[in-house]
């Protein structure tokens, strides 16, 4: 298995090799190797190659060649390489000093190897609306030797503005069944792909993880009993949330086990060859912003399963059936997707599970 910043020497080929699913922005990519541009946005949902992508056009960018086997490719594509600042929140918002210490000041500094430097800001999307014109000003009057990268779930209304200054890409969300054959190509079981695949929603490196992962059958069974659990009370939403977020607090311990090893691998390379522009502390801040995204990813997956049974309901619905309850299985459908949406925007998640369960209706057998 290998995670988001696993990146080893079994790796051969090209650095695009690591992006799965998404050729025609790897094609797009590609003819902008040797591009003046100097600001690029990647937009697409969560887990869908962002940020890999964007390690990969910085190695690129530095060293002029998809060269994976390659120094630069090795640490660019760990995030670790000098020359690359990779930008993480550290609260529930990019904040104006973030944007100040790490890209405005970083955007005026000098390389240390490659005659070049790289800025990857992740989460954009999130990025407090004080703070946006000191990333339009960086973006607007850049250094020549700097090269912008930008990586957003979306683009809120505030951000437009600075969309307009890049060069944007789309992503998709990878496709299941392509998460399904990966992940068979890579030795995991049928069945156990394809649960994997449900509940990583799109999201390839997540999968990876979710493969050991024994809670995840628990976990996929919890939100599939919701919809019939439901009663309409504060006391049964609030049990409902409780339960939920404990399991979902045990399934971070796998990623707290990658975590680890990256920690421990750290430290040998430390001892045995040195290792430069790949602190602890940006490690560490890189594995406090992965445990926050997949607490909030395995929510979506569990409002996925969700969403999919109230949709189940809707179709097999005859007759019979109240027209009421017919149209709570339509709004249901909408709330689930209406919280989904405020899950990007860093929402106190027990508050919103236990109002959206207070909102959806039972679903009778």
């Amino acid at each position: 298995m290998r995670c988001a910043n696993d990146w080893g020497s079994d790796v051969s080929g090209s650095v695009y090799d690591a992006v799965i699913g998404q050729d025609r922005v790897i094609g797009t990519l590609r003819a902008l190797a040797t591009s003046p541009a100097h600001a690029y946005l990647f937009v697409g949902p969560s887990g869908c190659g962002k940020l890999t992508a964007a390690r990969a056009f910085a190695s690129v960018k530095l060293q002029g060649s998809e060269d994976a086997d390659s120094r630069v490719a090795t640490l660019a594509m760990r995030g670790e390489h000098v020359d690359v600042h990779e930008l993480v929140r550290e609260g529930a918002s990019i904040s104006i000093k973030q944007v100040r210490e790490e890209l405005v000041g970083v955007a005026g500094m000098s390389s240390v190897e490659s005659g070049r430097r790289v800025t990857i800001v992740d989460e954009l999307h999130l990025l407090a609306p004080f703070a946006t014109a000191a990333i339009l000003k960086t973006v607007e009057e850049p250094d020549a030797q700097n090269v912008i990268i930008l990586l957003a779930d979306d683009v809120p209304a505030h951000l437009i503005t600075i969309e307009s200054r890049c060069v944007r890409l789309d992503f998709s969300a990878i496709d299941d069944q392509l998460v399904v054959d990966t992940l068979i190509s890579e030795g995991v079981m049928p069945a156990l792909a394809e649960s994997v695949a449900e509940m990583a929603a799109g999201d390839l490196e997540r999968a990876r993880i979710l493969v050991d992962d024994h809670g995840l059958a628990e976990r996929m069974a919890m939100f599939a009993a919701v919809p019939r659990r439901l009663d309409g009370t504060a006391a049964t939403a609030l049990e409902l949330t409780t339960e939920i977020l404990e399991v979902i607090e045990s399934a971070m311990e796998p990623y707290k086990r990658a975590h680890a090893k990256e920690i421990e691998a750290l430290e040998e390379r430390e001892r045995t060859l040195g290792l430069r522009g790949a602190g602890r502390k940006r490690i560490t801040d890189r594995h406090s912003q992965e445990l926050r995204r997949a607490r909030t990813d395995e929510i979506r997956s569990g409002l996925r399963i969700m969403s999919r049974l109230y949709a189940n309901a809707l179709r097999d619905a005859t007759e019979k059936t109240a027209h009421h309850q017919m149209d709570g299985y339509v709004q249901a459908v909408g709330r689930i997707r209406e919280a989904n949406l405020s899950l990007g925007r860093n929402v106190n998640e027990s508050l919103l599970l236990q109002s959206l369960f207070m909102s959806l209706p039972h679903i009778h057998d």
